[in-house]
């Protein structure tokens, strides 16, 4: 008759050994997977008051542009929150032009404002923002119009070639500046035209939760 033998000591420790080595495996990528996911879901908030730098990607004209054509832009300078990149240069901005007016039709000046309404990055995702419009308004009386551009002019020069400074914000305007919460003027009889290129800054007035990349290790 055959004699039964039972599991040796060594055996059940080899056994315990395999479990533990197999619970810790599972359990290293059970976390791996949970950190992939938590830095996948990474946010960060552009506060309401942010300013995006951006530059003009299609010129803009009061006597060719009319309400509803598109604007983009592409950021020139990153913007950080708590020292992760939020948005990088060469992000997209896109807006369209909500109101123009050529000069002429309204006592001699042109106006102009363009809503910013989005924000690409580059890896393609899209985050709608809400921020404030920029108007521009050329005023129809001459000395009026000097008078503005003269008290605007600080702010613009302020501003560092930004839209506006000490430069027309017009073709073939003398003087024009960006005044006040976003409002500029041209001298009489002018069109406002911003070319392609031109620097633009974007103020959020609304606080927007942006996706974010860590930083390599």
């Amino acid at each position: 008759m055959p004699v039964r033998r039972g599991i040796t000591g060594s055996a059940i420790h080899r056994i315990m050994v395999f479990a533990v080595l197999s619970a810790a495996v599972f359990s290293s990528a059970g976390c791996a997977k949970d950190q992939a996911v938590a830095d996948r879901n990474k946010t960060e908030t552009l506060a309401a008051g942010t300013s995006l730098v951006a530059a003009l990607q299609n010129t803009i004209d009061t006597g060719k542009n009319k309400t509803g054509d598109k604007v983009t832009l592409r950021t020139t300078q990153e913007v950080r929150v708590n020292e992760m990149t939020v948005v990088p240069a060469g992000a997209t901005i896109n807006g369209e032009v909500t109101h123009v007016d050529p000069a002429g039709r309204i006592a001699g000046g042109a106006e102009l404002t363009l809503r910013f309404t989005e924000l690409v990055q580059p890896d393609g995702k899209s985050y709608p923002i809400t921020a404030a419009p920029l108007r521009m308004k050329g005023k129809g009386d001459a000395k009026e119009s000097a008078t503005e551009v003269g008290g605007g002019a600080v702010a613009g020069g302020i501003l560092g070639g930004v839209l506006g400074g000490k430069k027309s914000i017009g073709k073939g305007a003398a003087a024009g500046a960006l005044v006040g919460a976003g409002v500029a003027v041209a001298t009489k009889g002018d069109q406002i035209v911003l070319p392609a290129g031109k620097k633009i800054t974007i103020t959020l007035s609304e606080p927007v939760m942006v996706a974010v990349k860590p930083a390599a290790i």
